[in-house]
């Protein structure tokens, strides 16, 4: 997973988990002690997150066919500023 943020630095080839079992998909990763984005899927390969940590909120979107996932995340940690940026997941 590659993640660009708004105010930091980029992190490139950090390991993370994606499961896509209709119709959820599930995206897990072990930064910040580790953080799990979840949604249904309807079958159209977008999908509109949400976090178990930070009160995250996120998109992703595939075109059909392909093996990459890219999107927009928001992350608001209590007492933080909000945290933006786009992260890209390459499906092995």
């Amino acid at each position: 997973m590659d993640t660009l943020f708004y105010t930091e630095r980029a992190t490139t080839n950090e390991p993370c988990e994606v499961r896509v079992d209709e119709p959820e998909i599930v995206v897990t990763y072990p930064r910040d002690g580790g953080v799990t984005y979840t949604r249904r899927s309807d079958g159209s390969g977008h999908f509109v997150l949400s976090a178990n940590r930070y009160n995250g909120r996120a998109t992703l979107h595939m075109f059909p066919g392909s093996l990459v996932l890219e999107g927009y995340w928001v992350e608001t940690q209590i007492g933080q500023a909000e945290q933006r940026g786009m992260w890209r997941i390459v499906l092995a």
